[in-house]
């Protein structure tokens, strides 16, 4: 994985790219910030990320390892890579970067998000292991202007296990572990308490980002606990749509990370506690129409636009389109599939990163690209 040489302590001569990579930066907002959000994949954010009660994919290590109790076969994904952006524009320095080494313009001075991650896995019934490299970052360097530094940025490496246990026809258990090591920058503060606390002015920072960032980088390793639950209603008829409701809690007593060496330890995950339900109709043997609900991050003070995620799919065999809502805003996805080996994601969806309904929208787009035996 090309990304983990960018993890653990940095050299002078990695430096910038780490930080260029982990696109530390600024959101501007009146008092609310970015909702820190636990991995997000195609397929569930194209649907508004309402995924808890489905899960029937390889992703379920991450959103629900109830779900493993279903799956069937083995699955091998020897290619899973996953790519956020936030426009072209951002596509196009990533481009550059890669192929021409201009690492200085990765990062756009005015807004950009950027995500990246590669997970090969491994999948049979009733257990998932994934071996992931996840860096993801967002900014608004404008902000210097504004009331409210933001800064979240994060590159993990690591190792997800997950079983998926069936105690009944109806109800199945789940538990995951990861084993991470987090490189990242989570700070909420003023411009002037930044300014001041690096000692430079807001124009030296604006050209010399990697310099003045790097005391803000932790550096540890960490080991997220998460549970998941699945309860499926006996159908009344044989025609009549599945119904399913489920659990997940992420983060089980808030992860902390043992720092590394001399570096300060990345800030906590603070545990969430997240809830769903499937509507599944079978249109044929191959098409089926989902029905998605789900309430996250519940017992929070967050505002309800935030927590509430609704979502469709239509899928066959050969391809599915998806839609939704997240945060308010509308969602949409699409897949083309080469059973039993190619997948193809793409979505669209946008984070609210103000307080209220429509109040600062932020559209990001995402594209996954898988190649195994018998993908789920």
């Amino acid at each position: 994985m090309t990304v983990a040489s960018s993890l653990g302590i940095p050299s002078v001569s990695n430096m910038k790219f780490l930080i260029t990579f982990l696109l530390l930066g600024w959101i501007g907002t009146t008092e609310a910030s970015l909702l820190r959000q636990g991995y997000e994949f195609p397929r569930a954010t194209g649907m508004g990320n309402a995924f808890i009660a489905l899960a029937d994919d390889a992703n379920a290590i991450f959103y629900n390892p109830a779900a493993l109790a279903k799956v069937k076969g083995v699955h091998l994904h020897l290619v899973d890579a996953n790519l956020s952006v936030d426009g072209m524009g951002t596509l196009d320095r990533i481009k550059r970067a890669i192929f021409d080494s201009e690492y200085d313009n990765l990062i756009d001075p005015n807004k950009q998000v950027l995500g990246f991650n590669l997970k090969p896995t491994f999948i049979t019934p009733y257990f998932g292991l994934a071996l992931y490299n996840q860096a993801f970052g967002y900014f608004d360097i404008q902000s210097l202007q504004g009331t409210n530094v933001d800064i979240f940025s994060y590159n993990d490496l690591g190792v997800a296990v997950a079983f998926g246990i069936p105690l009944s026809e109806y109800f199945s258990f789940g538990i995951g572990l990861r084993a991470v090591q987090r490189t990242g920058v989570d700070l909420l503060t003023t411009p002037e308490d930044l300014i001041t606390d690096i000692g430079l002015s807001a124009g030296n920072i604006t050209s010399n980002i990697y310099g003045a960032l790097k005391k803000y980088i932790g550096v540890g390793y960490g080991f997220p606990l998460s549970l998941g639950g699945m309860i499926t209603l006996p159908r009344i008829t044989q025609s009549a749509p599945l119904i399913r409701f489920a659990v997940q809690v992420e983060d089980i007593g808030t992860t902390t990370y043992t720092k590394i060496s001399g570096a300060s330890a990345p800030t906590p995950t603070r545990m969430s506690y997240n809830f769903g339900s499937l509507l599944q109709y079978s249109l044929s043997k191959n098409t089926t129409l989902n029905v998605t609900m789900d309430l996250k991050h519940q017992f929070e003070s967050l505002p309800f636009v935030k927590t509430f995620h609704l979502g469709t799919e239509l899928r066959n065999k050969y391809f599915g389109i998806r839609g939704g809502v997240y945060h308010g805003y509308p969602t949409f996805g699409f897949s083309i599939e080469f059973p039993p080996h190619t997948r193809l994601h793409f979505s669209s969806y946008s984070m609210e990163l103000g307080d209220k309904l429509w109040e600062k929208e932020q559209r990001w787009y995402q594209v996954q690209f898988v190649i195994g035996f018998n993908p789920l």
